[in-house]
Parts: structure tokens; sequence; C-alpha cells
């Protein structure tokens, strides 16, 4: 169903329209109006919210856009708090531009925002998630106001062929109205639009001025975030874009022609010439079993191929490699896309005996699949089958921040359509254990008289654990990176001392990610009189619970399972020793995983062992009702790892350090 575009068939289409680019009028009851209409506890409410999306195409380059207009009535000192200053976030290579705004007071004072408010920032979200923001703080905001601001978002390269249109914010909406305007090339003729509404009800569609047409959606509440909750397209209101014909379409029939249509036009990609063979000859000459031969081309083509979305790629070798037309250009520029990548590893293996095919994946971290929506736009990922003995097996090779064995984890535990040309097969990628996802945390300490704790750390990351700081840290230097980990004990212990920080391995998933440093954290342990309390789970020292909130909104999702593996090991002062023993014991939780540490005194050291293992069988989606147990759990493992043993001073001769 896709929109393509043959050379010369385009036309500039930009547009600049008066109700977009203006403030709209401030009605009487908008600025008379004291109370919140849809939640009595809001301290802010959107009047309106309203979006134009459109595509604009400059010769040859396509650009969706949208203009997007709020309005925000503030209540309360709580609503200017929340609402005083706005992120407008976006990511990959969207541009937000045109950025205005301005305060309108009961009495008609307008305050505008001023240019030099406007500022971009990286934000995290709930659950660890990095995005960019355009943030300004509104002027003059005081319980009474109006706050409005507009905005454009532009997509370069990228049509509104496929578009999510959002219906939630952080508080409470009024009404949500998009204004959609159909893309429109002269001598082309394009299938319907179509718009599939999730968690909501839009109104039918009403024709507007210069080809728009509109629908709207009234009294949305609020909706916060939790953490570990499902994606915002799992869990909140929102309406998909689209074009297609009018028609009824078997489902079955549909993924089959697409899994034929797959192959057929892709087929072409798995011949391998002579230096496709070469190169495969190359890197499998020696492997013992078809497994190793696997591993064996996909080290090759992640060390030899340079990935075109890496940062260090410049725009001229960008260029360059968009030239490839088949894994032999890939393999002679010694670049690509991750495509270009995935089918130079799926030929070598071809030219090797294996029968390879392209696989179209859902992603698990979307809206969840389901083959009766005839679409392929919820299968947007290409991992690379393998049959081996008489199982598909899945591969990408392009993501070398993962050992060679493992898919992103958005990729497991999800639906996969295995082309082929008489036959295609839908077939679930399996989900890791957590044996693959190991954080492993050693601290070796000396402990003073004063409190004060002092040694050397080292830590480990394998598996998921690593590839999402990978992927964080893709653009830093080494500097930043070591950084980074300053920030991060700081982030525990405020007046901690680091040095001699080292990064290893950040580029590489065949290894662990690996930093070390040194620290000293003045009062680490308590002093009282004679005693000494000390929490020998350092790494999980001052850390919140997982789970803080009595009830739940929406269902607690992991991303994929993992395990912890923590050892420490402090020397205590002189003169000091286990006042009562003492340790945390252990946690069962059936197939899921378990918990366990244990402590350990003698010859003046505390030996500190922890293990945490969760998420076994791919279990990793609890439910509200279920919830209060899955907050026990964890509440249960934060207060063992709370555990504090008690040290006293003993007099001299006493066996002190015993």
């Amino acid at each position: 169903m896709a929109l393509l575009f043959g050379a010369g068939a385009v036309a500039d289409t930009s547009v600049n329209i008066p109700a977009i680019t203006q403030w709209l009028p401030v009605t009487d009851a908008e600025r008379n109006l004291k109370t919140p209409q849809i939640d009595p506890d809001a301290g802010a409410e959107v009047l309106f919210w309203r979006i134009h999306v459109m595509d604009e195409l400059r010769g040859e380059d396509p650009e969706a856009v949208l203009f997007k207009y709020i309005r925000i009535k503030i209540f309360n000192q709580r609503g200017c708090e929340s609402q005083g200053t706005q992120n407008i976030e976006y990511s990959g290579r969207r541009v937000i531009t045109d950025v205005a705004g301005r305060t309108i007071k009961p009495d008609g004072t307008i305050l505008e925002l001023g240019k030099d408010a406007i500022f971009q920032r990286d934000l995290v979200k709930v659950g660890g998630r990095k995005l960019k923001a355009v943030s300004f703080a509104m002027p003059g905001v005081e319980p009474g106001v109006i706050i409005e601001y507009r905005w454009r978002e532009r997509r370069h390269n990228e049509l509104a062929e496929y578009v999510r249109l959002p219906l939630w914010r952080d508080i409470p909406v009024h009404e949500v109205k998009y204004f959609i305007r159909p893309l429109l090339i002269p001598g082309w003729t394009f299938p319907p639009m179509r718009l599939a509404p999730f968690h909501a009800k839009l109104s039918p569609l009403v024709q507007e001025r210069d080809g728009f047409s509109s629908t709207t959606v009234t009294d949305l509440p609020a909706y916060g975030d939790e953490p570990l909750m499902p994606s915002d397209w799992i869990a909140r209101p929102w309406a998909l874009l689209y074009y297609a014909e009018d028609k009824k379409i078997n489902p079955d029939k549909y993924w089959a022609e697409t899994g034929r249509k797959v192959y057929g036009n892709l087929k072409p990609f798995l011949k391998a010439g002579d230096e496709v063979r070469k190169a495969a000859d190359e890197a499998t000459a020696g492997a013992k079993d078809p497994e190793e031969k696997i591993a064996r081309s996909m080290q090759y083509c992640r060390t030899r191929i340079k990935r075109l979305s890496d940062d260090d790629v410049t725009e001229q070798q960008r260029a360059k490699a968009k030239e490839n037309h088949n894994p032999a250009d890939t393999l002679e520029r010694g670049m690509g896309t991750d495509f270009d990548i995935n089918m130079l590893f799926a030929s070598m293996l071809s030219s090797e005996g294996f029968e390879t095919r392209l696989a179209k994946i859902a992603d698990r971290s979307d809206l969840p699949f389901d083959r009766g929506f005839p679409d392929d736009y919820f299968m947007q990922t290409w991992d690379i089958a393998v049959k081996v003995g008489d199982r598909w097996r899945f591969y990408d090779a392009a993501a070398r921040e993962l050992p060679s064995g493992m898919l992103r984890w958005q990729d497991e535990g999800a639906q996969a359509l295995v082309s082929d040309p008489k036959e295609p097969v839908f077939v679930q990628t399996p989900i890791s254990e957590p044996e693959k996802s190991v954080t492993s945390r050693k601290g070796a300490f000396e402990l003073s008289e004063d409190g004060t704790l002092e040694g050397s750390v080292q830590v480990a990351y394998t598996g998921h654990e690593a590839a999402q700081r990978r992927l964080d840290q893709a653009s830093e230097s080494a500097a930043q990176r070591e950084e980074s980990v300053r920030e991060m004990v700081h982030g525990q212990f405020s007046n901690g001392e680091v040095s001699e920080v080292k990064v290893e391995n950040a580029d590489d998933g065949e290894k662990p990610l690996t930093f070390s440093y040194r620290v000293k954290i003045p009062g680490y342990a308590q002093k009282t009189g004679k005693r000494m309390f000390l929490q020998p789970a350092y790494f999980e020292h001052g850390l919140p619970a997982k789970f803080t909130a009595a009830d739940r909104k929406y269902p607690v999702m992991f991303e994929y399972p993992w395990s912890e593996e923590d050892d420490v090991i402090v020397k205590l002062p002189p003169g000091y020793a286990l006042e009562s023993p003492g340790t945390p014991g252990e946690f069962p939780m059936g197939e899921i995983g378990g918990y366990g540490a244990s402590v350990k005194v003698g010859e003046g050291l505390v030996a500190y062992h922890r293990q945490l293992v969760f998420g076994r069988g791919g279990r990793l989606a609890y439910q509200q009702k279920v919830y209060p147990a899955v907050k026990q759990a964890f509440d249960v493992i934060h207060d063992k790892d709370q555990h504090t043993i008690t040290l006293r001073q003993q007099a001299a001769g006493a066996g002190a350090n015993q």
C-alpha cells in the first residue's frame, strides 16, 4: 500500500495558510472560565488543540508538515507549575520550527513569548526513554491566564502516507481537532484516505476549506506516565492516518501475497556473486558447525561494513552508499544501510548452503500485532530468517550493539512473517532468557572509622542491558562516556568523589560493556557512639523502590528478562566487628525467577553477595489486577536490599575483627 513517486512527477505544494499561522480570537467564555470542566482536580485544561497535516513537495524532496496549535487555561498554582514550562518533544531527523507563544491575562493584556526564551535540550522520560525537546517558559503564568503556543514540525523525506495522530496530553483536553489534506500530485491517483482509531472514537470527517477534512474528539481525560508502562500506542488514544482501497481484503490472503511479494522483490539480493562467495568462504573458514558459520558471517559483516546510521558517517558517505544495489556493492563500498548489511549477511549464508529468507517483524514495543488488520504498516522491522535444522532462527547483522545471536528486545517475542515463493509462514521469535542480559557488579572497599567508604568498582553489562547503553552513548566521545559514569555515581551518591574512570567495549556487542572507577563516599556508614551501621548492598544504596504508587492505571510491561549479580567486599576499620549476625535471605518468585542475598563476616571483612533473576519464560507483562502482587514482590526485594548490619567497636584485646 506504499505510495511511490516517479522522477518528474512531483510539484511544489507548499502553502502558507493564515488559519495555521495566525492566532485565533479568544472568546469571552474562555477568558471567564473559572473552574475545570473535565476533571475537578485539574490545575489546567486544554481548551483546544488543533493540528493541520499536509505534505509539501519542494522539487523532488517530499516533506510531511504538521502545524500544531494549543490553547490552555490555567486554574490554580498547580496548573502554573505543570504548564508554565512547555516541551515540544521530537526525535530522529524531524525539525521543529516557527515556535510562537503568548500569555493572555484576564484583563486582555498579552505577553509574547520571547525568542531568547526558546532553547533545545535532551529529555529523559519515565522508563529511561531519551528524546529531544524544544523548551520554553511561558511569560507571566498565574492562575486565571490563558497560554497558547504553535509550531511547525517538518519531516523531511517523509510523506504523510502513514501518520500517527496522538489524542492525549498530560492534562484534560476539551477538544482535539485534526485537519488533514490528502496528498495531491498532478497526474497521480492515490487510494482513498483512511483513519483507523485506537482506544478512541472519532467524529465523521467534515470537509473544510483549502482542501482539508477534519475530525474531532472531545472531553479527553489526562494521561500521565507510570514506571514500566506499555508504549503510548498501547495505552493511550490515537488514530492512524493511511491510504487504502475501499474494499474487503481477506487477511490470510493478504499476508500470503505479501510474503510472496517480499520474497520475489528481494530474491535478487540473496544471490551471491563471486565476490560475496569469496567473502563467505573467508569468514567461515574453519567453522565447525552451522552455528559457528552463522556467527562468523555476522561478525564479518559487522566488522567490515560501516552502518550509515552511525554518527561518524558523513552526508557525502551516505549519499554515495545510497547507490548500493546489491550485496556486492555493499561489500565493495564497505558501508551501507541496516538493510544492506542484513542482505549481505543473508547472501553470504546462502552461498554456504543455508536456506535464508527476509522476515518482516512486528515491533513488540508497539501496538500488539493483529493479523486481522491487512496492512504491513505494523511490521516495519526486517530481520533475516535462517533455517537451522527444522527451525527458523532470526538474526539482525546490523544490530552490533548486541551479541550475534540476539535480536533487539523489540523484535523478541514478536510475530515474524517469513517470506517464501510458495507458502510464507508466521513464526513467533523467541524471548531471550535472563542469563543473556546480565548486570555483573563488583566492589572492593575499605571502611574508615568515620564511616567513609573508599574503593574500586567494576560493572559489566551484557545483552539488552548493554545494548541500550551503547545506543545512548553512540555519539559520545570517550571523555563524555566517562563523564556519564561520574554522573551516574553522583546521582546515587551526591557527595561521592569519583576518579580513575574507564569504559571498555563501548562499540563491541560481542563483549560485555564494562566500566570501572574508584570512589570515596564520606558518611556512607552511619556512626553512633561505638557502633556503625553499614548497608553492604552498595549498588542499591539509597535507590527508591521500583513501584511507589498504591494503585495502577496501566499494565506493567518489562522490556526483557534480566539478571543481576553483585559481589561487594568491605574491609572493616581496625577494632570493629559484627555485633549480631543477620542476612537478607531469599525471595523465590516461582518460574519467573528469584532473589537471594547473603552477608558473611570474617577476618576483618564483610562479603556480600546478591543475585536477582526475573522474566524467565518471557513472563514480562502484568495486568493492573495483579499489580499489587508485582509491587509487593519488588517492595520485598527493595527492603532486603536496604539490609543493614551493625558493627561495634571492640575493647582492646576483645577479639576485634573476628
